[in-house]
């Protein structure tokens, strides 16, 4: 019966969060969905589904306290409903890794001018770049620091392009990114940004997050938003 189905299937996702609330908030059986919510407020994906979460709670409660009789249901789960609790589901205890960002990464030298560094960023639309010495990666410019050194650099409304990287990297400020592992989730991506003391400008993935390996993406918070926001499949109106 399609009915008994979907109950099953709902049942069954919402079992899944709450051993995987349990086990985040290390919680014994005698901790109620409610308060393990409650507990796990911080985590940036409880944040974002706990109304929903909280709906949920409730219809779970209204469906196991019913007769096992399927032709006198009070409430069951509707496809909707049950599609929606399985992709919360998935996104608490299976969630996407930072590989989805692997992409191409344009890596400049400290010898390129920045003319060169405009130019190809007008064709790639992105406005922060790795520099590089030989192998050896040496800081992370962004516009910010292009136009501190363009305010600079303004004579007779002039502005000199054939600075290279190095001299640029002077106007940068320091530890506005940090190298993450590819086994970094996406919400935890989101979190770092969100805790981090620094105020950051990006992330670099690498495959082990060792500052050494090759730089496969570099992520923004706005990269992330869009993420999440673009695979959050809401399926309510």
């Amino acid at each position: 019966m399609a009915q008994q189905a979907g109950y099953l299937e709902f049942i069954e996702s919402f079992n899944h969060i709450h051993k995987y609330l349990k086990k985040y908030t290390n919680s014994d059986d005698n901790v109620s969905f409610s308060d393990l919510l409650y507990k796990a407020k911080s985590h940036p994906m409880i944040e974002r589904y706990m109304d929903e979460l909280h709906l949920f709670r409730k219809l779970r409660n209204i469906i196991v306290h019913q007769t096992d009789d399927f032709e006198s249901v009070i409430a069951t789960p509707s496809d909707e409903t049950v599609e929606r609790m399985k992709f919360i589901e998935q996104q608490l205890v299976d969630p996407a890794d930072l590989t989805v960002f692997k992409s191409e990464v344009v890596k400049f030298l400290m010898t390129d001018t920045l003319h060169t560094v405009l130019k190809t960023s007008a064709e790639k639309e992105f406005s922060k770049f790795p520099i590089y010495e030989g192998n050896e990666f040496m800081g992370l410019v962004t516009s910010r620091a292009v136009t501190k050194w363009l305010q600079k650099h303004i004579e007779n409304n002039n502005i000199e392009l054939d600075g290279t990287m190095k001299d640029i990297l002077d106007y940068e400020k320091k530890s506005q990114y940090e190298f993450v592992k590819e086994s970094m989730t996406v919400y935890d991506a989101w979190q770092l940004f969100q805790k981090s003391p620094k105020k950051l400008d990006a992330l670099l993935l690498t495959t082990t997050g060792d500052k050494s390996g090759e730089i496969e993406a570099v992520i923004t918070y706005d990269d992330l938003l869009k993420y999440i926001y673009t695979n959050d499949q809401y399926v309510f109106n």
